[in-house]
């Protein structure tokens, strides 16, 4: 009993101390929510390109349009964004945001390595639980991200 007790004290230490990661070694998911038929299933062809039939799929969440006065953290360090040029993350203050500006940047560069060029009109794609998309007009916001929670936005350096 008395070896027991400092083996339950130290798995109890060292189940306390460890650290939480998150986050997907993986890259972005295609995000798709596939056809059905008049039967109820799902047809081959509504696989995307790109994924394979033993792959799961994600249902985007609709992306938010954003409110430039909103508040929000405009981030310093650039990341290789659009067609491999410096671009800056902006995290948008939301009552349960949680994102630091390195993880959205993190997050905004799986999206640039997947999708290099601003072109409009894709399905989005979710990175790291975030649902992804080039915005229709852009105006300062490029690349929107959000997971419901959380809002980032990608945008060119001002000068």
């Amino acid at each position: 009993m008395k070896i027991l007790l400092p083996v339950i004290a130290l798995l109890a230490l060292v189940a306390g101390c460890s650290t939480a990661v998150s986050g997907s070694g993986s890259g972005p998911t295609r995000a798709t929510t596939p056809a059905t038929t008049p039967s109820g299933t799902t047809p081959s062809e509504a696989t995307p390109s790109g994924t394979t039939s033993g792959e799961a799929t994600t249902t985007a969440l609709p992306l938010p349009t954003i409110d430039e006065s909103a508040p929000a953290r405009f981030c310093q360090d650039a990341f290789p964004g659009a067609l491999g040029k410096p671009m800056l993350a902006v995290v948008v203050e939301t009552p349960s945001g949680r994102l630091t500006c390195d993880r959205a940047a993190a997050v905004l560069v799986d999206y640039y390595a997947e999708r290099r060029d601003p072109i409009t009109g894709l399905p989005p794609l979710v990175v790291a639980g975030l649902t992804c998309n080039q915005v229709p007009e852009p105006a300062l916001p490029q690349v929107v991200c959000s997971d419901g929670d959380d809002l980032v936005y990608s945008m060119w350096p001002q000068t």
